[in-house]
């Protein structure tokens, strides 16, 4: 049971980088394997920092209010993306977005370090969001609905204030 747990928070803790893969996939944006490794690597650098100051400290840290933090944060985004359109390209869009994922990834880790897992949690994490950006982008390219492609220049905004509002409710 445990080990199902702990795939089980491995998906959860990617499926916001498989919607971001997705959205770049749809706009047929390639991401740079080497992008993708550094986002990756940081992710399991914040989930160890994450983890250990949950050990610590965690207990006077409400993890709700990281998590309103990052639903404010991606239906901001979201809200921006709708009004100006910024390409995805950009280098420093790429860093919110790494920034972005990990919002979730420290408030679980928080928890997770409570809960006393192991630090080898972290490098996982890190392996399964570069995964989940990689099957994101591959699935979001081969969509050729002609309403998804219609709409494709409001959509990764809708997405992200999608998530950012689901941050809310679970």
């Amino acid at each position: 049971m445990d080990a199902l747990a702990f795939i089980f928070s491995l998906f959860l803790l990617s499926i916001d980088g498989f919607i971001i893969g997705f959205i770049f996939g749809l706009k047929k944006i390639r991401i740079a394997i080497s992008t993708l490794t550094i986002i990756s690597i940081f992710t399991a650098f914040v989930m160890l920092i994450a983890l250990f100051f949950g050990n610590i400290v965690g207990e006077l840290i409400p993890t709700y209010a990281i998590k309103v933090f990052s639903g404010i944060l991606l239906i901001t985004i979201g809200t921006y993306q709708l009004i100006s359109d910024p390409p995805l390209y950009q280098p420093s869009f790429l860093i919110r977005l790494a920034i972005i994922i990990n919002i979730d990834g420290l408030a679980y880790g928080v928890q997770a370090g409570l809960a006393g897992r192991s630090y080898s949690f972290a490098f996982f994490v890190g392996i399964f969001l570069f995964f989940a950006i990689v099957f994101g982008v591959v699935q979001g390219s081969t969509i050729k609905n002609r309403f998804i492609t219609r709409y494709l220049a409001v959509l990764p905004g809708f997405i992200f204030i999608v998530l950012g509002i689901s941050k809310f409710i679970f």
